[in-house]
């Protein structure tokens, strides 16, 4: 997974959990910091009607075993993105991360 890119550490911000209502359950997220990750940030579009908004999308290459859920949030280069879908397990090859980023 080191072929290419510079490896780093992104830290997954993990949220406490709902309760059994669904509602979210008070306290802060724990941050869960990844080691040798791959980072590939992806295209942007800005969204200017009606909103000054700018849509990002990125893909984070996790070693194997790396557990991230669709409800967590990835911090990657000082950005806060959310984890689009589920993220995808290779097995040995590692996990696949889609992240996508709307600021403004």
């Amino acid at each position: 997974m080191t072929s290419g890119g510079n490896v780093e550490t992104v830290i997954v911000v993990r949220p406490p959990g709902k309760d059994r209502f669904g509602d979210p359950l008070p306290g802060d997220p724990t941050p869960i910091p990844l080691q040798g990750c791959l980072f590939a940030p992806g295209p942007s579009v800005e969204n200017l009607a009606g909103a000054n908004q700018v849509e990002a999308d990125g893909t984070v290459y996790a070693p194997p075993g790396t557990d991230v859920r669709p409800t967590d949030q990835v911090l990657v280069r000082g950005d806060l993105y959310e984890v689009d879908g589920k993220p995808r397990d290779w097995g040995t090859a590692g996990v696949v991360i889609v992240l996508k980023l709307v600021t403004g």
